[in-house]
């Protein structure tokens, strides 16, 4: 493990891990969606923990990372770029941890469960792990400090689509209401090659304050 550790911050230092396109200018989420799926879906494993710690180097940079209590991440899935050492920094550093959790199907919100070592796991209905803790034990968005999430696409203006589900644009659907204190803050996690010319934002989208990438940091 610590060898392909070793091996995986010897190409970041080469600069040999990034993947950067030219910005896409596709009228359709969908198409969008499956496009970059696609390239998502077909990065070894290997690049994809590359990319993990290479956006860790980006978030250490970033100090509402470092003072945040209570940060959010999530497990990647459908070759999303993998957190686990940020997990892993949050854990040494005393901090708490949290994965979302679908509450109430219906109404796609969710809530957040504490996320350790040994928390228990079960597969929700679109096969994802979601933590086996009771609802008593979670919290809600409003009492997070840092939000790291998935997305497919973003642009640079903080713009982001994700799967579709509009999970995040619910829970986070309060932040549109507050004129000052804006909390948690909201900080998409990406591949390089996710990033579009222009996304048309919705009504009901909750934009980023931030976007992290293996090769940089866009704060809005």
């Amino acid at each position: 493990m610590f060898l392909v550790l070793e091996q995986i911050s010897r190409n970041l230092n080469n600069h040999e891990f990034f993947y950067q396109l030219p910005g896409l200018s596709l009228d359709s989420k969908q198409k969008i969606r499956k496009q970059i799926r696609v390239q998502r879906q077909s990065l070894s494993e290997f690049d994809q923990q590359s990319a993990g710690l290479a956006v860790f180097d980006q978030l250490k940079k970033f100090h509402r990372y470092q003072s945040a209590k209570r940060t959010a991440i999530y497990l990647a899935n459908d070759g999303e770029l993998p957190l686990s050492a940020v997990a892993n920094n949050i854990w040494q550093r005393k901090k708490y941890c949290y994965l979302p959790v679908i509450f109430g199907y219906r109404h796609r919100k969710m809530h957040f469960a504490d996320y350790h070592r040994q928390t228990p796991f079960f597969d929700n209905r679109y096969g994802i792990p979601e933590p086996d803790i009771h609802i008593r034990n979670q919290i809600k968005p409003m009492d997070l400090d840092l939000v790291l999430m998935p997305l497919v696409a973003f642009d640079k203006t903080g713009n982001r689509i994700g799967m579709g589900g509009g999970f995040y644009d619910r829970s986070f659907a309060f932040l549109k209401r507050r004129r000052y204190w804006k909390k948690p803050c909201l900080v998409g996690v990406a591949y390089d090659f996710q990033e579009v010319e222009v996304l048309q934002n919705d009504d009901w989208d909750i934009p980023l304050d931030v976007i992290v990438t293996p090769s940089r940091l866009l704060i809005f």
